[in-house]
């Protein structure tokens, strides 16, 4: 620590004996000390305000500031003073500065120098003296106080000090300018001009035709950092870029005796190395011959209001960018409401296109809500049942539509949500109560968050009549047939006799022979005969809804001796099938209890796959080879095969239903009865 003392003593020592200043190398060689070490106790001596530092050239020099200690003030200095420090915090003040200033230590203590209502008269702004005084540079400068409404003239001295802690600050020392009580002594008019325009904001310089200053006032001095001796008798020079230097020459070379006055503004640097904005007005006094005799400037600063005015020209070309980017943004979203216009007009003739379509449709329409009742009826719904189309309006589809009572519409809505579609033959209902067979779909709809069932119907009354015409043809054909059979089946019976007897008469070989083939020929005609027995009724009754399920438990009743064989894992389910159904559910039973094994059980069940019905009967029999399993449905010409299962797949066939064998030989045998899918629907509430 002592070393450390004693190094940092030697500095001292070496910097008072060179005032203008040494650099840490120089330090480092005079001294014999690390280069890094001197720096080191240079920030130490910084940090103590007992040594500060400037730029010469391309180096940095350090040199000794005598700071007035901070303490010491109020012993010394009855003036009104405040201390800053580094931060431009007020640190300290006095009682006289307090009653000047018109404020308590409480109101100044801690606070910005922002606070003070004080100004400079130059219009320099406070804070940057104090930026110069805290170098250890001490400032001087006239400035105001702010007393209530009136401002007190004063000298304002700001002097570097010291703090305990080595940290350094600024005192401002005010000295009131206070005039003495008796009159002026007035030695020549032009000397109170000059203080008056000392006292002025604006720079004062007066100079020769030649450019000599001839005067310059105080507030023009501090401005460039120098005396008024420093000045007069010397040219006119501000420190500006050349190419202001040349405007300002061009400028005065104008001033002529019609047109003396001119105004100027340029940038010029200031004695702290500010660049500020000037504008100056020169007056050219001419002689009587009319030569130029000298030029009277008046400057101003307005540094303040060409950056406000920068600022605003920014602000505005600001502006005006964001306007051209936001009209181009209007302009864009234009385009896209303009094309969203034209695609919302296409989208509407279509809609409008599609309810004239919906309206003019051949089919009955309606579209119904989440309440049974109807939104929406076409044209026809209209014509056809006698309303007007806002008397179907609000209507509940029930009293419209027969067989939907509102209390299934409930289960219904539900059950079509799940993604079915329900078909049903019923009748409609019309204005005078008369009903209409029809044939009825409904199909669940969501769009654009709304529900509602889209049904369509058909009238058929026109399709009935016309069943009811082909039932009545078919009846008389049957008849006409079954005569026909009938005298067929005589004529085969004697023609079988003659042959026998024929047969019996005859030795020859060669004619018994021709006689068996023609026997033969009359057998398979008989066979035929009576397949065109079993085929009379078939399609004679047009296909209907029936209930699989119900008609399977029927016809397993009638095997009451076996009831324990069959299980039946099937929910109410209607297919849409000829009125011979319950025939082949019988024949497919029967076919499967076949076998003579007591221990033979059938299982009817169900699956639905791609959209399509499976009712599948099945046992634990045998089964049949792969060979057998298409055989067992074909007819073959002699008569033989299984003409029954044959007549099952004929008559499920009516409908689009198929009928196949697939199970596994050695397992059992399995007959699967395949429904398209809009041939079946489930009763609601049992799948």
């Amino acid at each position: 620590m002592e070393e450390f003392q004693e190094d940092i003593h030697r500095i001292r020592e070496l910097l008072a004996a060179n005032r203008e200043g040494m650099s840490i190398t120089d330090i480092s060689s005079r001294l014999k000390i690390n280069r890094n070490t001197v720096a080191k106790y240079m920030e130490i001596l910084q940090i103590q305000g007992a040594a500060d530092g400037r730029k010469r050239g391309t180096s940095k020099v350090f040199f000794l500031t005598e700071r007035i200690p901070a303490l010491s003030l109020k012993k010394v200095c009855s003036r009104p003073y405040f201390v800053v420090d580094m931060d431009g915090m007020i640190c300290d003040t006095n009682h006289e500065f307090c009653t000047l200033a018109g404020m308590t230590a409480d109101q100044l203590m801690r606070q910005s120098t922002e606070t003070v209502p004080i100004r400079l008269t130059d219009g320099t702004a406070l804070l940057n003296l104090i930026k110069t005084a805290l170098k250890g540079s001490e400032q001087r400068a006239r400035a105001q106080i702010r007393q209530g409404e009136r401002f007190v003239p004063v000298i304002l001295f700001l002097i570097p000090v010291v703090f305990q802690d080595g940290r350094p600050g600024v005192a401002l020392v005010a000295d009131p300018e206070n005039l003495p009580s008796g009159p002026r002594r007035r030695s020549h008019p032009a000397d109170d001009l000059l203080e008056l325009l000392d006292d002025e904001m604006e720079y004062v310089v007066r100079r020769t035709a030649e450019g000599i200053t001839r005067y310059v006032n105080e507030t023009y001095c501090r401005a460039v950092g120098k005396t008024q001796e420093e000045l007069l008798g010397r040219p006119f020079k501000p420190l500006v870029s050349p190419e202001d230097a040349v405007r300002i020459q061009e400028h005065l070379a104008r001033l002529t005796v019609k047109y003396p006055v001119g105004t100027i503004e340029y940038k010029a640097v200031m004695a702290n190395g500010e660049l500020r904005y000037q504008r100056w007005q020169d007056r050219a006094l001419f002689n009587a011959r009319g030569e130029l005799d000298t030029i009277n400037s008046f400057g101003i600063d307005i540094t303040e209001q060409v950056i406000a005015s920068q600022k605003l020209k920014k602000a505005h070309e600001t502006l005006e960018e964001s306007i051209v980017q936001r009209t181009e943004e209007l302009r864009d979203i234009n385009r896209q409401l303009y094309g969203e216009i034209a695609e919302r007009e296409r989208i509407e003739e279509q809609l409008l296109l599609a309810q004239f379509a919906m309206d003019k449709a051949t089919d009955i329409v309606f579209w119904i809500g989440l309440d049974g009742r109807i939104r929406y009826a076409n044209d026809v719904a209209a014509t056809e049942l006698l309303y007007e189309k806002s008397g179907l309006i609000d209507s509940f589809f029930g009293d419209v539509v027969g067989g939907y009572s509102r209390e299934e519409w409930d289960w219904l809505w539900k059950d079509l949500k799940k993604g079915g579609q329900v078909s049903r033959e019923t009748y409609l209902v019309k204005k005078d109560s008369a009903r209409v067979p029809a044939d009825v779909r409904l199909t669940y709809f969501e769009y654009r968050g709304k529900e509602f069932v889209y049904c369509s119907s058909r009238n058929l009354s026109e399709r009935i009549r016309m069943d009811q015409a082909l039932k009545e043809a078919n009846k008389k054909l049957n008849v006409y047939s079954s005569i026909a059979r009938h005298d067929i089946q005589n004529k085969i019976t004697v023609l079988l006799a003659y042959l026998g007897r024929t047969k019996k008469a005859v030795t020859d070989p060669r004619l018994l022979d021709y006689l068996g083939h023609q026997e033969q020929a009359a057998k398979a005609i008989r066979t035929e005969i009576n397949l065109t027995r079993d085929f009379k009724d078939m399609g004679i009754d047009p296909p209907e809804w029936q209930d699989v399920s119900t008609l399977i438990s029927e016809v397993a009743g009638r095997y009451a001796v076996i009831p324990s064989r069959i299980s039946i894992d099937l929910p109410r389910v209607e297919i849409y099938a000829d009125s011979k159904l319950e025939h082949v559910l019988d024949r497919l039973l029967e076919r499967s209890l076949e076998n003579e094994d007591q221990n033979l059980e059938i299982r009817v069940s169900y699956r639905v796959s791609d959209g399509k019905l499976l009712i599948i009967f099945e046992n634990n029999g045998p089964g049949y080879r792969p060979e057998e399993k298409e055989g067992i449905f074909e007819l073959k010409s002699d008569g033989s095969g299984n003409r029954e299962l044959y007549i099952a797949r004929e008559i499920l066939s009516l409908t689009g239903i198929t009928l196949a064998e697939n199970g596994e030989f050695g397992k059992g045998a399995r007959f699967e009865v395949k429904v398209p899918e809009t041939y079946y629907r489930f009763v609601p509430g049992t799948a």
